[in-house]
């Protein structure tokens, strides 16, 4: 009876123990996906949670603080053109303030990544940024990028439909993609096609006539001189139109929502989130039953995300570890993770663009490619070199890093990390392990 009530104990225990291991390495997969880092204090609250899916729960309805930043909306809108009437030190005033406008952004939006108390939405911010790609080196009005960029903050969670709906009325999207040259006597085709090809369906899943149609369609959607949205009737097509089998007088939002019926557009969303929080490896049957879902709750972005992260396909071992941090990622998430708010954010900001990824700067209307394409010989480099920096210096708290749990706390997986009875040189064996590359 003894030996039976031992046994009994014994197992229970050691189930306890799966059980903890098991939540808190689902903990740490998740935030590592859905967070910049492995925040200590984050992980312990989800781990405390003790069930995974409440957890999911509590992160995608985190209460949306308000959008206002009283401090950076004093940016001004400068004038379209420096003309021949402007003098040449005018010239020079007007390109630097411009130069330091965009440097302020940049930064800008840096510290609210570094500081955010709502890092999946931050995340969710820059997903948006990079999917409905706009450049400051084509828009070159700060203060419109970043309208843009508040735009998808305030839909970052919400609803998919309803940012699509905003994104072609977005003065910054209709600059970038010469929308505001697009009337019905010459229709300028760019806005339309990239909608289809890469905001909405992909390629393959439209043709030509598609693209001229939906041109016809955002002719006259277009900015005033106070480069605010106009719909400018008089160079708006509104004739009728034939749009994915359906025909009448349709204007632009008619045919988002025709673009919004058609299959494939859930199935295109629900792959790129797929391959931003799950893997790079999409699953065929996974994204089918994913895109019902987005589809059926119209489009909400929260629901989905839900079936994502508590799926076993994002839980899975296999899925693990197996994603590179993106340059944004590497910078921010190690900065919250030594809890550095002070770094030098100029030179966070130089690193990051050294490892290809500029901040309001993809290289083209498709966006930074992510994965593997992270990584070579030149930004590998650079990323040994920021954290080589960022160790040296002498206003990291050391004191607030436990040694016993280092290496757990700031690697994906368990890893062989041979200590060092110096927790600064200890830590950066731990930052330059390859392993700390990955998410």
């Amino acid at each position: 009876m003894k030996n039976t009530l031992i046994q009994i104990i014994f197992i229970s225990v050691v189930l306890s123990q799966n059980t903890f291991a098991s939540i808190q390495q689902n903990c740490k997969h998740l935030l590592l996906r859905t967070s910049f880092s492995l925040e200590k204090k984050e992980l312990n609250n989800c781990v405390k949670t003790k069930k995974y899916s409440t957890y999911v729960k509590q992160i995608l309805n985190e209460k949306q603080l308000p959008l206002k930043e009283n401090h950076f909306d004093t940016l001004k809108v400068l004038p379209k053109k420096i003309g021949k009437k402007f003098h040449i030190n005018e010239k020079k005033a007007y390109r630097k303030n411009r130069k330091q406008e965009n440097k302020l952004l940049q930064k800008w939006w840096l510290e609210k990544m570094i500081t955010t108390k709502d890092p999946l939405r931050e995340k969710m911010t820059l997903f948006w940024h990079n999917h409905f790609t706009s450049s400051y080196k084509k828009v070159k009005q700060a203060k419109l990028m970043y309208n843009q960029n508040q735009l998808f903050r305030k839909h970052a969670l919400g609803n998919f439909r309803s940012l699509l709906h905003d994104i072609i009325k977005d003065p910054a999207m209709i600059i970038y993609l010469d929308n505001k040259y697009n009337k019905k006597s010459h229709p300028n085709e760019n806005l339309s096609r990239e909608l289809l090809e890469l905001f909405t369906m992909g390629e393959g899943n439209y043709n030509e006539y598609d693209v001229k149609e939906l041109a016809r369609g955002l002719s006259g959607y277009s900015i005033d001189k106070n480069f605010e949205f106009k719909f400018k009737k008089r160079f708006h097509d509104s004739s009728g139109k034939t749009f994915f089998n359906t025909s009448g007088y349709l204007d632009a939002d008619d045919m988002i929502d025709i673009i919004l019926q058609q299959k494939q557009t859930s199935v295109y969303i629900v792959t790129k989130l797929y391959k931003e929080f799950v893997s790079y490896t999409s699953d065929k049957d996974e994204i089918l039953r994913l895109a019902k879902i987005f589809k059926e709750d119209n489009y909400e972005l929260k629901p989905l995300l839900y079936e994502m992260l508590t799926s076993k396909h994002f839980l899975s071992k296999n899925n693990a570890s197996d994603m590179i941090k993106s340059p944004i990622e590497l910078v921010v998430g190690t900065l919250r993770s030594l809890n550095y708010t002070e770094f030098n954010k100029q030179q966070a900001l130089f690193y990051t663009k050294k490892m290809n990824q500029e901040l309001f700067a993809p290289p083209n209307v498709k966006g930074w490619t992510q994965g593997k394409a992270w990584i070579d010989s030149s930004t590998f480099l650079h990323r040994k070199d920021f954290l080589q920096k960022l160790i040296r210096s002498d206003k990291i708290d050391y004191a607030l890093l436990d040694y016993d749990t280092l290496s757990d706390d700031f690697l994906a997986m368990t890893t062989v990390i041979r200590p060092h009875k110096s927790k600064i040189k200890y830590l950066n064996k731990i930052l330059q392990s390859p392993v700390y590359q990955l998410k």
